[in-house]
């Protein structure tokens, strides 16, 4: 909405006694849609909108009340009733304006006690001031709702990375608890940090490549080159016990598939065995130490980070995952659901396969190109 689609225009009832139909005609101030915006009753205009554009109004209004009076649309009830109205469909956007009065008078009050009584340039950039937080909010908030529909993303900004993890447990320390800053004191040879800023795009193939191209010291190499490198030392990941993990391994060559070609490069990046929770103690150390396990699932199995803050994990599951042994297990069937489901409240997206549909499947290649097409259809923002 804009501004101006909250008047309306009313022809003046005295015009004709000036003979100046061009001149007959005022803007009034539609109280109807400013309460329709403060009870939430607009149809087919969201709270978004109707929040962009009478945030719009109340700024127009108080910059000109603030610098130029003649200017001004709205008279002292009218500007009361359209903060209240901004207040209201603010609330309901979970975004706090506080604007220290309610209408012009108390604006004007406002500037007398703030040292702006003499200055319509401070007037001026007091409105910026208390407004530009609000612009900001808004365009975020709008920002998110226009990725990829069918997911909600994930809330928070990524700090760092660390994935396919190849021996050890890494022992971690908070460097800067203020800052969220970590550190692997020992065994930072058994996994990668991806620590560089995420850009809207997610993390594709591409920021992976030319981060292990500078991490490795690869600079003249060909991109190729320095993909097949990381390939090999990211498969190194997919081992249990000095086995490879044959779904897994296939999961992510039919992926890799994708990386070729022109468009390979600005994919998401398939990463795999990735911590999502962190505890200090191993399991052994847990169970020597008789406490209970406080993370049930400290590492995914992959992930991929999308345009718009979706992350999709994809979990391969053994019998592991599901059986004591040979013998199926209630209790760990539910402990897996209890992490998907707190994942998902989260806002990352969860796919399951299941080992044997991978392993004894001659068609697992082309059901898995299938899924990433689809999953690409999903995610992906269209051109």
């Amino acid at each position: 909405m804009k501004a101006a689609d909250f008047f309306r225009i009313e022809q003046d009832p005295g015009w004709g006694m000036n003979g100046e139909p061009w001149s007959s005609y005022q803007d009034v101030l539609d109280v109807q849609l400013v309460d329709q915006v403060k009870q939430g009753k607009l149809d087919g205009i969201t709270d978004l909108d109707a929040a962009q554009g009478i945030a719009r109004l109340a700024h127009q209004e108080l910059l000109h009340y603030g610098t130029d009076q003649k200017q001004c649309k709205l008279d002292d009830d009218e500007i009361a009733e359209v903060l209240n109205a901004l207040r209201a469909v603010l609330r309901r956007l979970r975004i706090t304006l506080k604007v220290p009065f309610r209408d012009f008078n108390g604006f004007h009050a406002y500037w007398s006690q703030h040292d702006m009584r003499d200055s319509w340039a401070a007037r001026r950039g007091y409105i910026s001031e208390l407004f530009g937080p609000l612009w900001e909010q808004l365009d975020a908030l709008e920002d998110a709702q226009s990725a990829p529909a069918g997911y909600r993303g994930v809330d928070g900004q990524m700090q760092n990375i660390i994935f396919a993890s190849t021996g050890y447990k890494p022992e971690m320390v908070m460097r800067d608890a203020i800052n969220n800053v970590i550190e692997i004191v020992e065994h930072g040879d058994s996994c990668l940090v991806y620590d560089r800023p995420l850009s809207d795009a997610g993390l594709t193939w591409g920021e992976v490549v030319a981060w292990w191209r500078d991490r490795q010291g690869l600079g003249s190499a060909d991109d190729r080159a320095v993909g097949h490198d990381l390939y090999w030392r990211l498969r190194q990941s997919m081992q249990d016990n000095g086995q490879e993990n044959p779904a897994e391994v296939l999961l992510f060559n039919v992926y890799g598939e994708r990386y070729r070609g022109e468009e390979g490069m600005k994919r998401p990046a398939l990463l795999p065995q990735v911590y999502l929770h962190y505890d200090p103690l191993t399991k052994r150390q847990r169970q020597q130490l008789h406490k209970g396990d406080r993370l049930k699932r400290e590492r995914m199995d992959f992930l991929m980070m999308w345009p718009g803050g979706a992350r999709v994990v994809i979990e391969v599951d053994g019998k592991q995952h599901y059986a004591e042994g040979d013998t199926a297990s209630p209790r760990l069937y539910a402990e897996m659901v209890a992490a998907d489901r707190a994942l998902r409240l989260k806002g990352y997206e969860v796919y399951r396969f299941g080992g044997y549909e991978l392993t004894d499947n001659p068609d697992a290649p082309a059901m898995l190109r299938q899924f990433f097409d689809d999953l690409e259809g999903l995610y992906a923002p269209a051109p």
